[in-house]
């Protein structure tokens, strides 16, 4: 698969949307191959590695990538990681093949290709938004509401999941003496089935480079790739500037973070149960940092509770760490409400 990249920067728009663009054109050429039946295709070892070949012979065989074989094992309704990790190679062969052949329903599907590889299988209502359309739509949007030359850029991810990180420094608020926080926006999607596109209401504190993602509750916005790719495009354009509204709504609640108080801090930390085991090690370890405490203390202020947690997400990879993020986000808005 795509080499996952994410890289702090301080860019302008421009210069990250070259960046995304130049990471993908790296991965290979692009091409979409629509398939009509599915069940017409079998799987076929290729250089020790599984491949896609059509029953007429009327295509080469097409290498499947990690995630197009995790793509096409959730279309046909089986666990991607048993098959692949605790089946030997003969009987993953068969039983894909019988999958394949016995699936009903709607078989129709399009192969997304990079470099002749097979790196996406996906319905084939997909509406892409592949990244020289995504950055051109930013653009234009931004263009269209006077704030592109006021921009700048302070994340760009690549790989599975693409990711760019938009911030005001016009807009900035000092929560404490020499702590400084800027309203932004995070804009995720992915050209290989992995995310819809999100559109999330950002704040970014300057001090430690730390990203919190507000997400649906929080007034952000997710838009699948499924229909019309220019319905996909304008719904897009649409909710930048709607996104940054409440990203200025977030900033007052991460405001009033910094004095509210978190009780049971250990609790509270167990009660995050979509963590792993490593990422509660690391939030315990960025928390202790943040207080400058020797063990966890009972009460921590909420500001100090999320800092620590976005912090521990820059351990993860693009994808995780932006999911850590909307944690972040979601643990603010469950003690400081937008009505609060």
């Amino acid at each position: 698969d795509m080499r996952p990249r994410w890289g702090d920067v301080d860019l302008t728009f421009d210069e990250a949307a070259d960046r995304i663009v130049a990471a993908h054109a790296a991965d290979g050429e692009a091409t979409d191959l629509p398939v009509p039946d599915l069940r017409t295709w079998a799987i076929a070892p290729k250089d020790g590695r599984f491949s896609l070949v059509p029953l007429a012979r009327h295509h080469q065989p097409r290498t499947l990538r990690s995630n197009a074989f995790s793509n096409l094992m959730v279309r046909l309704g089986a666990p991607a990681e048993f098959i692949r990790d605790r089946l030997p190679a003969p009987l993953q062969l068969a039983t894909t093949n019988w999958l394949l052949g016995m699936s009903d329903g709607s078989s129709a599907a399009t192969l997304r290709l990079r470099g002749g590889e097979v790196a996406a299988v996906v319905s084939g209502r997909y509406a892409p938004l592949d990244p020289v359309e995504l950055v051109d739509t930013l653009r234009t949007a931004l263009t269209k509401h006077g704030l592109l030359d006021e921009v700048r850029v302070r994340g760009v991810a690549t790989g599975l999941v693409d990711n760019m990180r938009i911030i005001l420094p016009g807009e900035t608020r000092e929560l404490k003496k020499g702590d400084v926080s800027n309203v932004g926006i995070d804009i995720s999607t992915s050209c290989f089935g992995r995310s819809a596109v999100h559109i999330a209401p950002l704040i970014w504190r300057l001090v430690c480079l730390n990203g919190m993602r507000a997400m649906e509750r929080g007034g952000g916005f997710s838009f699948r790739h499924v229909g019309d790719s220019d319905r996909l495009r304008a719904a897009v354009a649409e909710a930048i500037p709607t996104a940054l509204v409440h990203a200025r709504g977030v900033m007052r609640q991460w405001q009033k973070a910094v004095t509210f108080m978190v009780e049971d801090v250990e609790r509270q930390i167990a009660e995050l149960r979509e963590l792993t085991i490593l990422e509660r090690t690391n939030l315990e370890k960025e928390l202790l940092r943040e207080t400058s405490e020797p063990a966890l203390p009972e009460h921590v202020p909420l500001f100090d509770l999320v800092n620590a947690l976005t912090s521990s997400a820059k351990a993860a990879v693009p994808a995780r760490l932006l999911e850590l993020e909307a944690m972040a986000g979601d643990l603010l808005d469950q003690h400081i409400g937008r009505g609060s």
